[in-house]
């Protein structure tokens, strides 16, 4: 009989934690969050109470021993990634991890590996799929409805105020390297998934980092894809403006499209058709999203099927932004895979 409910820990009660994983793994039905892991055991106690968690602990190991916990999920540094999801593999656990999936692609392809062998779900946040408007952008692609693309943009420039003050993303040891991991990684992630998954054959990048900073706060990246299209990448953690934008935006044959805001053009009959369809779209579509991204973790548990963002997928992109590091320090065209 399939199981009814599946019994889920999280590890690393930060703000990631607090804003959006706990929450949505609390609106999940089917799936029961038991316990919360800090090294810092008060603030775990202090989470776990807030949001009505019965256990809190101060080692992950305590939550391997914890009989009949189904899955983990990874919200710790970047750098704690791969030693806690291949540990919690090994212990028979899935895994639903913060992105980026690891510092590299030798870690995540490390994890990847760590998975197959334990025979266990290992998925990554890539909530921005799941975004209402990113589904229906992907579905007017496959349908070619824009004819062939042959150019993509893409970017997130963020404002410098609204850095959130992570120590531990300015440190090149913990986090794995700066803006082109952080807000990179989601962009590039979204990127491709939008376009069908097209391999990616070079990169060209430049980074950028302020006199203090041990990472990157700014990138910019050009991608040759196999279909022949291009995909330029624009990355800044310092913008001086008064709001920071995020765009992905497609230019075909037969059409054209933008997201955010969201907007279809089409030739049709020799004439331009704004063939944009209404939808909804709420102010807490991240929220959103995440729910939906916890709900097919869950499914997939369930169902045994390959989860969205599973590891070997996202291996994929890590490669790539391995690339866009390897071109920016080489100060040329760098070939992937």
């Amino acid at each position: 009989m399939a199981k009814k409910t599946f019994r889920i820990a999280l590890v690393g009660v930060g703000a990631v934690a607090q804003v959006n994983h706990i929450p949505a793994l609390k609106k999940v039905a089917g799936l029961e969050l038991v316990a919360l892991c800090d090294r810092d055991l008060e603030k775990a106690q202090r989470v776990a109470q807030k949001f009505g968690v019965p256990h809190a602990v101060g080692r992950i190991e305590e939550l391997f021993d914890m009989e009949d916990l189904d899955a983990i999920d990874i919200c710790t540094p970047n750098y704690l990634h791969a030693p806690m999801a291949v540990a919690a593999l090994e212990a028979g656990k899935h895994v639903f991890c913060e992105r980026p999936l690891a510092r590299s692609s030798a870690e995540a392809a490390a994890m990847t590996k760590a998975a197959k062998k334990a025979d266990r779900i290992l998925a990554c946040a890539v909530q921005h799929r799941f975004r209402p408007d990113a589904q229906l952008l992907r579905r007017f692609v496959e349908k070619g409805d824009l004819g062939e693309i042959f150019m993509a943009k893409a970017g997130w420039l963020r404002l410098k105020t609204q850095w959130d003050s992570d120590e531990w993303r300015r440190q090149k040891r913990e986090s794995g390297g700066g803006v082109v991991l952080d807000l990179g990684f989601q962009m590039l992630d979204l990127s491709l998934w939008v376009l069908g998954q097209p391999k990616v054959t070079s990169v060209t990048a430049a980074v950028h980092r302020n006199k203090k900073g041990e990472v990157e706060d700014s990138a910019t990246a050009f991608f040759r894809l196999e279909s022949g299209a291009t995909l330029t990448l624009e990355l800044t953690w310092g913008l001086l403006m008064e709001k920071d934008f995020a765009y992905l935006n497609l230019f075909g044959s037969g059409g054209a499209a933008l997201l955010n805001p969201f907007r279809v053009h089409k030739g049709m009959h020799g004439t331009l058709v704004n063939v944009t369809p209404t939808f909804e779209t709420s102010r807490n579509q991240y929220r959103q999203s995440m729910e939906a991204q916890a709900q097919d973790f869950v499914d997939t548990l369930r169902s045994g099927r390959r989860p969205m963002g599973s590891a070997d997928e996202v291996l994929g992109v890590m490669e790539v932004l391995d690339a866009v590091y390897r071109s920016a320090e080489q100060g040329r065209e760098v070939k992937v895979g």
